[in-house]
């Protein structure tokens, strides 16, 4: 039967049994149960630790992707978290200032600024591109290069 917890294990013994008091017996037991006890602590949320999900174009996470299309041959991907919208842009050089120009003129001049912007700490999210995006009133937080799992949400697009 596993560890269902109060409710379940009711419905699943009172579809085949009955007895005085039946309810609360199931409850002493499932509460005297030890691993139906350390089972429930996982469930329960923490007050005070969720994270207030996102609205749209509010938090965006982009990465690059080594391509090879025409005269394109890096593809920039900007990701918006709340929609799981994409936006692709081919650069013909990856610096600091192509992707900047990009993201400005691809992103925040249709969607505004976001509030929050991922990138991989690569060197085209150097300086300069930091620096235009605190400019336009976001915040940027980069993670480690070559560690696609902290950029979970854009990483998933390119399979």
């Amino acid at each position: 039967m596993g560890h269902r917890g109060q409710n379940e294990t009711y419905t699943r013994i009172k579809a085949k049994f009955w007895w005085e008091g039946m309810k609360k017996s199931v409850k002493k037991r499932v509460q005297s149960f030890q691993a139906c006890q350390k089972r429930s602590q996982y469930l329960q949320r923490e007050k005070g630790k969720s994270k207030a999900k996102s609205t749209i174009f509010e938090r965006v996470s982009m990465d690059s992707v080594h391509i090879q299309y025409g005269r394109w041959k890096y593809m920039v991907v900007a990701r918006n978290y709340f929609s799981g919208w994409p936006e692709t842009v081919g650069l013909v050089k990856l610096t600091a200032k192509a992707f900047q120009e990009c993201f400005t003129s691809e992103w925040i001049c249709r969607y505004g600024s976001p509030k929050e912007i991922t990138a991989y700490g690569g060197p085209e999210f150097g300086n300069e591109l930091q620096g235009a995006v605190k400019k336009a009133g976001s915040r940027i937080r980069v993670t480690t290069p070559y560690y696609p799992e902290s950029q979970g949400m854009v990483e998933r697009g390119h399979k």
